[in-house]
């Protein structure tokens, strides 16, 4: 399905890896999902950045994983705390890599 949303985009060019939990068989919060995201990529951790909606647990399988995470705040209520590096549409990410 996600590769399928990426080509209906027009920007799955931009993709060398997709990893979805259905194809890997863990879900996030689990950081394996990330990590093997990151070995499909060649990258260590710290070269990479995780950008999700959801603090809880997109950042739960950042911070388990090692990747810096950056939340794309759409304004929906969040549980527990705001992360400090946010963004709130991707034309805002190069400013903070």
């Amino acid at each position: 399905m996600q590769r399928s949303r990426l080509a209906a985009s027009g920007i799955a060019r931009y993709f060398e890896v997709v990893v979805t939990s259905q194809g890997c068989g863990f879900a996030k919060p689990d950081p394996r999902i990330l990590r093997i995201a990151l070995d499909g990529l060649g990258l260590r951790p710290r070269e990479a950045v995780y950008v999700g909606d959801d603090p809880a647990v997109d950042g739960a399988a950042a911070r388990a994983a090692g990747v810096p995470f950056i939340w794309m705040d759409r304004g929906d209520a969040v549980r527990g705390a705001r992360p400090r590096r946010r963004v709130r549409s991707l034309a805002g990410l190069p400013r903070l890599l």
